[in-house]
């Protein structure tokens, strides 16, 4: 791929303002905290606007300037939470092939998968998060401790709780161990969301090449992906390492599932009268009820496709050279 000094101009710029974004949670501000969720998307719009190299360098500034702000280890905690999922989902999305390759019409571009993009994507968070843990030496004594801080943290801030001690130890224990799959989940739904809004913002600028994604019917998970969601779930039971490490994956892999179901809804009810109420009351249920997702998580497992757009080669030339 061939780089041009504009290019690695918004590629730094960018790492910066991703930088930026990120650093300021060592404050531990609601506001710092609120600009963290926001720390992809700079990655995102250099790289569907500028090309993969942008991305990659703008990921690579955002290292070298968290590492100059805060620390080395945290420039890494950044690196494998933001920098490389943005880079990476950004380089398959930019991804396009001619469709004469796959049988299809001369002059015609066929674009990456949402769905193949989902998958490596909730893979490169699971893993990122498992190295996270590795790095703090996460395991079995140090979910222990972790569980008798947090219980004791429970008591402190609920005197009712206190009075039951087995109660509050077994609510810090499933904290504890739901606690690698939550973390995944979330951010890979963070990051998600965050490309999303890059390829509306590169769309409105006229930079972005890839057409128009359907996103209510193009995000689901390929069928493959049950069968490692299935092997990720059972691997859970296993002690040690091992099971922490299955749960992150377990959790990255059902938090796509579960957009996969709220999108699969998005698209049912395209049309309908009632949409605006359906679509109220399933969130809305969701925010009240927690278990309500294992439901949208069933739709997703249930509804797996790949769907890939296609535009004319004259018009619309992949912006990476891959």
């Amino acid at each position: 791929m061939k780089l041009t000094a504009k290019d690695i101009g918004v590629g730094v710029m960018a790492g910066l303002a991703a930088a930026l974004l990120s650093v300021g949670v060592i404050t531990q501000s609601t506001l710092a905290m609120a600009l963290l969720l926001f720390s992809p998307l700079p990655i995102f719009v250099a790289a569907l606007g500028w090309g993969t190299g942008a991305g990659f360098i703008a990921a690579l500034s955002m290292a070298v300037a968290v590492s100059v702000l805060a620390a080395p280890t945290a420039a890494i905690v950044v690196v494998l939470i933001t920098a490389l999922p943005a880079a990476a989902a950004s380089y398959f999305i930019g991804l396009a092939r001619p469709a004469e390759e796959i049988g299809g019409p001369k002059d015609t571009y066929v674009w990456y998968p949402i769905a193949d993009m989902l998958l490596r994507l909730a893979l490169i968070v699971g893993a990122s998060f498992i190295a996270i843990g590795v790095m703090i030496g996460f395991g079995d004594d140090f979910a222990a401790q972790l569980a008798a801080s947090l219980g004791q943290q429970l008591a402190a801030s609920n005197p009712e709780l206190a009075a039951n001690a087995e109660a509050v130890q077994d609510m810090a224990l499933f904290v504890v161990r739901v606690l690698p799959a939550m973390q995944p989940a979330v951010w890979v739904m963070i990051i998600v969301a965050n490309l999303y809004l890059a390829l509306r913002l590169t769309a409105a600028s006229g930079k972005l090449r890839r057409p128009r994604d359907d996103w209510p019917r193009a995000l689901r998970m390929p069928r493959p992906a049950l069968a490692v969601f299935a092997v990720a779930c059972a691997a859970c039971f296993l002690p040690g390492g091992i099971g922490y490490a299955a749960t992150a994956f377990a959790g990255a892999l059902g938090a796509c599932f579960i957009m996969a179901g709220f999108a699969m809804l998005h698209a049912r009810t395209r049309g309908a009268a009632w949409r605006p109420v359906a679509l109220w009351f399933a969130y809305f249920a969701v925010m009240l009820f927690v278990f309500v997702l294992f439901f949208f998580l069933l739709a997703g497992l249930f509804d797996t496709s790949r769907s890939a757009p296609v535009s004319k080669a004259a018009n619309t030339t992949p912006n990476n050279d891959n």
